[in-house]
């Protein structure tokens, strides 16, 4: 694989107006290549915490995604069902927060202590639920 990327970089050399590099010059581009993937990484990383984060509800889909391209995502709740479309859905709120006996008043949409992702809600005691687990 290292001989691959040796080849990427040199041919990326060449493109560039170089000649077909020496290990020494070879080395010295892709540690300058790598420094500037290291600088857009954190780029993105500050765009992605400063802009996307903080213009994603609680509670979604989108939100859990953010939280996991971060690394983020470890303090949330590992509970999961399925959908009448057979597609997986994933508790999206924090670890810790589940208390079966803290019923969902439906009527102002807050789930209680039951599990929730979008606009789906569910508990534990469903056949194709996955029970969360502490975390």
């Amino acid at each position: 694989m290292s001989e691959a990327l040796v080849g990427i970089a040199d041919q990326d050399w060449t493109r560039r107006g170089g000649r077909s590099a020496g290990a020494a010059e070879l080395a010295v581009h892709i540690a300058d290549v790598r420094q500037r993937e290291r600088a857009d990484l954190v780029r993105l990383e500050a765009f992605v915490r400063e802009t996307v984060l903080p213009r994603t509800h609680p509670n979604t889909t989108a939100r859990c995604r953010v939280l996991e391209a971060l690394g983020e995502a470890g303090g949330l709740c590992t509970a999961r069902t399925v959908d009448s479309g057979e597609g997986v859905i994933v508790c999206s709120r924090d670890a810790g927060h589940y208390d079966p006996d803290d019923q969902p008043t439906f009527k102002d949409g807050k789930p209680g202590g039951w599990h929730k992702a979008d606009a789906s809600i569910w508990n534990d005691l469903g056949a194709a639920c996955i029970p969360h687990s502490a975390i």
